[in-house]
């Protein structure tokens, strides 16, 4: 995914505005890193309400957004580890959290970790989370970062609803 980050801050193409089923874009997102990461063979739980949750996006970017932090979380999660992907559906926003068990975020580098080329990882381009609050930007959401009590970051993009975009 590190070559599609490079091009995507570089290209910059316009988005492709449709209807987007969330819990399709999260399975997608899965099955890329899955095939990406196929020696490590991560451990990857998908968490849902039985609902549609429909926004209003582009389906390349949004699964892109989910895979660069899916793809964050099994790097940085110890091997034998579970990352999962929950989504959640709140009055007027649908929140796609990704959680992983690895060491979390620095205090301090919540916000430093956004920026495009800062990375702690040799090798890696640094554009990844910076590509991602892009698309959610885009998007009128958001990403919150945090680490879980037990241990593990949390990151959350929340996306508008379908319907609360439809009566904007």
């Amino acid at each position: 995914m590190g070559s599609d980050n490079l091009s995507f801050f570089t290209q910059r193409q316009h988005p492709q505005w449709d209807v987007v089923d969330v819990k399709q874009i999260a399975t997608t997102a899965i099955q890329q890193v899955l095939e990406a990461y196929e020696q490590k063979a991560p451990n990857i739980e998908l968490r849902h309400p039985d609902e549609m949750l429909l926004t209003y996006g582009d389906t390349q970017w949004l699964t892109m957004a989910i895979g660069n932090l899916l793809t964050n979380s099994v790097e940085n999660a110890p091997l034998n580890s579970t990352s999962a992907i929950e989504i959640v559906k709140q009055e007027k926003t649908i929140e796609i959290n990704v959680l992983d068990e690895g060491p979390g975020v620095v205090p301090g580098n919540e916000y430093k970790i956004f920026k495009p080329f800062y990375t702690t990882r040799p090798g890696s381009t640094g554009l990844g989370l910076a590509n991602v609050r892009t698309v959610m930007e885009k998007h009128g959401g958001g990403i919150r970062v945090g680490n879980q009590q037990k241990g593990g970051a949390i990151f959350t993009l929340v996306l508008q609803t379908l319907s609360r975009q439809q009566a904007a």
